[in-house]
């Protein structure tokens, strides 16, 4: 008995494969057309994020002259306890990054507790910027890298800053 078979041409079926190519395509294109544009659309957003602004805080002259005398009696009490050998250098600067962060929020409003020096400099407040660079490299880097630094005159320049603060 004798069969015949008839062998199909090899790519007779290749416009369904194209086209299946095609909308793969098509469709992986517009996933990532997608996935850009939400990119940057949030980075646009966050660009364009509206600056914190202060509350307007009413504070009379003596209330000023009080939390002023307040703060500097904690620097002061933190120059004492680093002088007596109580906190390390970088505890130090620990400290006084957090005395001088809390008291801008407290006479400004602005909470600047996690605030980088960035996002600070944008405030504009005056000497505070230039204050938190001077301790910021003690702060956060190695032991070493804060040897160069003077925590008495860091501590009289915080003081100063609140004291000229108006």
């Amino acid at each position: 008995m004798v069969t015949t078979v008839k062998l199909q041409h090899p790519f007779e079926y290749s416009w369904w494969v194209t086209l299946i190519a095609v909308v793969l395509g098509l469709i992986a294109l517009s996933a990532i057309v997608f996935f850009l544009i939400k990119l940057f659309s949030a980075l646009r957003k966050k660009k364009e994020a509206p600056r914190p602004v202060a509350r307007k805080i009413a504070m009379s002259p003596e209330m000023i002259a009080r939390v002023k005398t307040q703060y500097i009696g904690k620097v002061q009490a933190l120059l004492g306890s680093y002088n007596q050998n109580r906190i390390e250098k970088r505890e130090g600067y620990q400290q006084l990054s957090a005395i001088i962060r809390e008291f801008v929020h407290e006479v400004t409003g602005i909470n600047v507790e996690n605030f980088t020096i960035r996002e600070v400099k944008a405030f504009g407040i005056k000497k505070l910027d230039t204050l938190m660079e001077e301790y910021y490299v003690p702060e956060f880097a190695e032991d070493e890298k804060a040897q160069d630094k003077d925590f008495l005159q860091s501590c009289n320049r915080a003081m100063g800053v609140i004291k000229a603060w108006s």
